[in-house]
């Protein structure tokens, strides 16, 4: 079971869920796409996802927040209860599922806000807490009609062209690379990534770089000229007017309001 909350410079970079996934955002205004199709939350709506799908965030307002919980739903049960009401339900055709506040859905909004607080608390019964919520959202995602998503085989290339580059990030990919760990050509493998995240391969490669240098810039004991140099950057003065085209600031900037955030 894990939580993020999606409130750093830069979008949430594309991605394909492991488990079922749970995006509130919890104030505000955010638009994120989903397989491919785009979709705008307001403050206290939601978005249940089966494993799977492809989400990338899209738009978030400077004041909003979104929060991502991910848990698989076999951890929740004794295997004779996960054999009864999880493993049918996980080849099921049924992929999302959208919280909106005047579809009366107030009750497990509620529910996702508490199993994600007590997913980042501290105390003794946090874990416990966390996973009775998790049990009741699992309970109310197998009780719903949902929207089926079609071209699974489609996102599984997907996924493993992203976890290519992930693993491949510092080298900077090539498109004929990426393409090849997705089994598809390289026209295909630019269908793919504009479908579900209007954005090319090569600029995906980039943005991920990009975020990838953020956290190195959070970690404190690189250097800025020695990050530049692991990206493969000839001047650092080309790597910080690329970071800023990503994250609208330097990395010196981002460094310092990382280090002051610590300090708070």
């Amino acid at each position: 079971m894990k939580s993020i909350d999606m409130i750093r410079h830069g979008p949430l970079t594309l991605r394909v869920t492991d488990g079922f996934t749970v995006l509130l955002c919890e104030f505000g205004r955010s638009v994120i796409r989903v397989n491919g199709v785009s979709l705008n939350l307001n403050s206290r709506e939601a978005v249940l996802l089966a494993r799977g799908q492809s989400v990338m965030l899209e738009k978030i307002e400077e004041s909003s927040r979104l929060r991502l919980l991910e848990f698989d739903p076999i951890d929740l049960f004794h295997p004779d209860l996960a054999r009864r009401y999880v493993t049918p339900h996980l080849t099921s055709e049924k992929s999302i599922h959208i919280l909106k506040q005047e579809q009366g859905h107030h009750a497990i909004i509620q529910t996702i806000e508490r199993a994600l607080q007590h997913s980042q608390a501290d105390g003794p019964l946090a874990l416990m807490d966390a996973t009775l919520q998790c049990t009741v959202i699992w309970r109310y995602w197998i009780q719903q009609e949902g929207q089926a998503m079609k071209d699974e085989k489609k996102r599984e290339s997907l996924r493993h062209m992203l976890a290519y580059i992930d693993a491949h990030i510092e080298d900077r990919p090539t498109l004929a690379q990426i393409a090849h760990a997705g089994n598809v050509s390289r026209s295909e493998c630019s269908r793919l990534f504009g479908s579900f995240g209007d954005i090319s391969p090569i600029a995906y490669v980039q943005m991920k770089r990009m975020e990838r240098a953020a956290t190195l810039l959070e970690d404190l004991n690189e250097s800025i000229a020695d990050i530049a140099n692991r990206f493969g950057y000839a001047s650092v003065s080309h790597f910080v007017q690329t970071f800023k085209a990503h994250h609208t600031i330097t990395p010196l900037t981002y460094r310092k309001q990382y280090k002051k955030k610590g300090a708070d």
